[in-house]
């Protein structure tokens, strides 16, 4: 072949080529949504998980942050036993230093312990409180990895979620923690949700709401992804930390109590100021409680400053989802893939189409 026959021939190629590009099924609405799936499985490798709960495994408690008297948790201990499950205490659940449950050095250890303890199959946070941010320093995120479990917790349990996440890419649960189940106070919903959440292995599907409450549309929309985030004021906490949320292309919960309006206005705008609002893809607004009386006349309720911003973001936002400092706590599933849909008619829902949990290890 000559020159000339060996230049027509490279250019024809890249005619062929181009011509392939454009003519590729990528363009098309298909392979769009093909594309979709296949990051969205990417997503929810990334996540390794635990295996779901059978009666008989063994739920770890440990206490990351503060302490807690323990007449207030040891009804808790009783029901998770009444459900069939052994109980394995860490020492910081008993143990008293300043505010916390130990010392940071022990704390942690009770972590990476109860990770690396096979015999545990899913840990349960005792309280919230303060210090889990402390302790994230002294974890061991490549062993955690290699030993994925769910650990459950909300408030100041947000922290571990984060580094647990972006450190060694595991699943978690925003959900009730030991002194939660314990309360009186506390909703057979929460229980229901709890104990039905740690034994699937299915998808969990739409997120059930408790007796006469709904979740409320606040930018209509539907968006998908995974679901992160927790406590608003633990996430901005760990903004600028080696820990700092990413949260790109996710749905994103927030949730608070104690928080005069504008100290909610505050933190929002600084998680627009730092891009966290513009990553995601949507927003599921949980329970603010407990602000609302320190405001001063004419100040705009809690409410209207979370809608305000919902239209700022312009992304879908779902409020009132159960999750918080509230006794109807759900079983939100973090880094597990969901849709959520904010309807024209101010309905919304929360759909889990990945499971949380790998099929339990006694079946074939």
């Amino acid at each position: 072949m000559n020159l000339k026959r060996i230049a027509a021939f490279i250019a024809f190629c890249a005619v062929i080529s181009i011509f392939g590009v454009c003519m590729t099924p990528a363009g098309t609405a298909e392979a769009r949504r093909d594309n979709r799936q296949t990051a969205r499985h990417s997503d929810v490798r990334i996540r390794a998980r635990g295996t779901a709960l059978k009666p008989g495994d063994c739920i770890g408690i440990l206490a990351p942050a503060s302490w807690e008297a323990r007449s207030e948790w040891e009804d808790g201990v009783r029901l998770l036993k009444r459900q069939g499950y052994r109980v394995k205490l860490a020492p910081s659940c008993t143990a008293v230093y300043g505010f916390f449950a130990g010392t940071d050095e022990a704390r942690a250890a009770d972590v990476n312990r109860f990770f690396c303890d096979d015999e545990v199959k899913a840990i349960l946070c005792l309280c919230g409180g303060y210090g889990s941010a402390r302790i994230l320093d002294r974890l061991d995120y490549a062993e955690i990895a290699r030993h994925p479990k769910p650990l459950i917790g909300f408030s100041d349990n947000t922290a571990l979620h984060i580094a647990l996440g972006e450190k060694s890419g595991i699943v978690t649960v925003h959900g009730p923690m030991l002194v939660t189940l314990a309360n009186k106070s506390a909703t057979d919903y929460t229980a229901k949700e709890f104990f039905r959440g740690v034994s699937s292995e299915r998808p969990l599907g739409e997120l059930p709401m408790p007796g006469g409450r709904k979740m409320k549309a606040l930018v209509e929309g539907e968006a998908e992804g995974v679901v992160i985030g927790g406590n608003l004021s633990m996430i901005l906490s760990l903004i600028g930390t080696p820990y700092e949320l990413k949260a790109d292309g996710a749905l994103l919960l927030l949730e608070d109590v104690g928080m005069a309006s504008y100290q909610v206005d505050r933190a929002l705008y600084q998680l627009w100021q730092s891009g966290l609002l513009r990553r995601v893809n949507g927003v599921l607004f949980g329970a603010f409680t407990g602000g609302d009386d320190q405001n001063d006349p004419g100040d705009p309720s809690t409410a209207e400053v979370i809608e305000s911003y919902a239209r700022l973001v312009g992304k879908p936002a779902i409020t009132n989802v159960p999750a918080g400092h509230i006794w109807t706590n759900g079983y939100i599933p973090f880094g597990v893939h969901a849709v959520m849909k904010a309807n024209a008619d101010g309905t919304a829902s929360l759909v889990f189409d990945e499971a949380a949990a790998l099929p339990r290890e006694d079946k074939k």
